[in-house]
């Protein structure tokens, strides 16, 4: 059974008949691993900021890739302003980088449930065309999670409309990058539980495609360590061509 960080002895969650393992993040310091090249598409968003955040307080070189470099918050060490659906433009903006976290998003009300499909084909497009590709980490949905009925989120019934193109549209990202098999890639979900500021602990919960039998409302994880997790995943490359979910 896959075996994750310094907790060896612990199995991650691969079925719902498994339980999750504890994980414990990286120190926010500089030279905990080697220096790496991060892009940060939609590094302006609630999440992007994070992430972007988080691996420069570990020592890495940070691009932001954004619409506007007006809402970049922080100083990364370099800004590219961009549109996510230019692959052209993409390409040019992270042929230089070791990973690329994808975490563009809408920046109001989503009414256009193949904004995120489009957007992964569109980013996929870009890596194609690099020689040597960097690993793609991206910050998803939990659209495709499975609830302890084996049913996917965004098959529940009842999907409030101001959120369904969101949930259903993430899911068929995700869709769009499990045929992806040129490329690395690992998809990391939120919580249905949701994202919040908050705290950095440091500590999440990792699961595979699935929250298990937890409730929805006991799931919910901090922007902050949400983006532990998705840094940690950039430096450890643990769960390439797989869907996790961060959970607290």
């Amino acid at each position: 059974m896959p075996l994750i960080g310094s907790l060896a002895r612990c199995p991650l969650l691969w079925s719902q008949e498994s339980r999750p393992v504890e994980v414990r993040g990286r120190p926010a310091i500089a030279g905990s691993v080697a220096a790496m090249r991060l892009a940060v598409i939609g590094a302006a968003g609630r999440i992007g900021g994070k992430v972007v955040a988080e691996a420069l307080g570990r020592g890495h070189e940070v691009t932001a890739v954004v619409r506007d470099r007006s809402r970049v918050v922080g100083r990364p060490d370099h800004i590219a302003e961009v549109d996510v659906f230019d692959p052209g433009a993409v390409a040019a903006a992270v042929e230089r980088a070791d990973v690329v976290v994808n975490a563009a998003g809408h920046a109001a009300r989503l009414d256009d449930a193949d904004f995120y499909a489009r957007a992964a084909r569109s980013v996929v497009a870009a890596l194609r065309t690099l020689e040597r590709p960097p690993r793609l980490v991206v910050v998803g949905g939990f659209g495709s999670l499975r609830d302890a009925e084996g049913q996917q989120y965004a098959d529940r019934p009842g999907l409030p409309a101001n959120v369904a193109p969101e949930i259903v549209g993430q899911r068929d990202a995700l869709t769009h990058y499990r045929g992806v098999d040129d490329l690395q890639w690992t998809y990391v979900s939120p919580p249905p539980g949701g994202v919040a500021p908050g705290e950095r602990t440091g500590a999440y919960h990792l699961a595979r495609d699935t929250i298990g039998d937890r409730k929805a409302s006991s799931t919910s994880i901090s922007l902050e360590d949400y983006a532990v997790a998705v840094v940690d995943e950039a430096e450890r490359a643990e769960h390439l061509h797989a869907c996790v979910v961060v959970m607290r």
